[in-house]
């Protein structure tokens, strides 16, 4: 979680809107939007939004999920019980020197493959028999917060999600359509930018294999 608080993103993108007093959006819709922000944020490219080290019961055979909240795998430190090391290894290579390693017999995990074009999902060697805790790190989806609390997001995304924040409230309202739009259009630029997004259809990571 970081240090800065809600109330203070809030108040910024009020007075950013001339509304300080909440009058013309409520301060609940401005929250709502700024948990929207956090989430978009935390899906696109960048991997140091909300990122969440946990130990992880694996199933039986290569295949493995992500926790339910999982956006995608940073790294597999190690196995908890042991304390010996996880390393990422290549597919493709793997698959040269030894096509049928998904079939050989359980041990304990000694590499993890991950491909970003599959996200949620890695598969281990050697396969398991199921129960095997490892240590998982991971990006995340932030929680809601609340206005009395601090954002779930890093600190350097603050000015983002007030970008985010005007940004909705500027596309929602009806007064003058025209300049709200072209107002909220340079605000989604600005939140763009901040979150690593070239373009609005610019959200995903650029494929990579291990």
């Amino acid at each position: 979680m970081g240090n800065t608080t809600v109330r203070s993103v809030l108040n910024r993108a009020a007075a950013l809107l001339n509304d300080e007093d909440y009058e013309r959006w409520e301060q609940s819709e401005l929250l709502e939007w700024l948990n929207d922000g956090q989430r978009v944020i935390a899906r696109g490219p960048a991997t140091d939004v909300y990122v969440l080290r946990d130990n992880m019961e694996m199933v039986a055979g290569t295949r493995q999920s992500l926790p339910g909240d999982g956006i995608r795998l940073i790294d597999l430190p190690k196995n908890v019980s042991t304390g010996r090391s996880i390393l990422q290894a290549d597919y493709a290579m793997t698959n040269v020197l030894q096509s049928a390693w998904r079939s050989a017999s359980a041990g304990e995990a000694e590499n993890y493959f991950y491909d970003e074009r599959n996200p949620k999902e890695f598969e281990v060697f050697p396969p398991q028999a199921g129960g095997e805790v490892v240590e998982i790190i991971y990006n995340a989806e932030p929680p809601d917060v609340l206005v009395s609390g601090n954002i779930a997001i890093d600190d350097v995304f603050a000015d983002t999600l007030i970008d985010y924040v005007v940004y909705r409230a500027l596309s929602k309202d009806n007064e003058d359509v025209a300049a709200e739009q072209t107002r909220a259009a340079q605000f989604y630029q600005q939140f763009l930018v901040g979150a690593g997004m070239k373009d609005a259809t610019d959200v995903m990571i650029e494929p990579r294999r291990s």
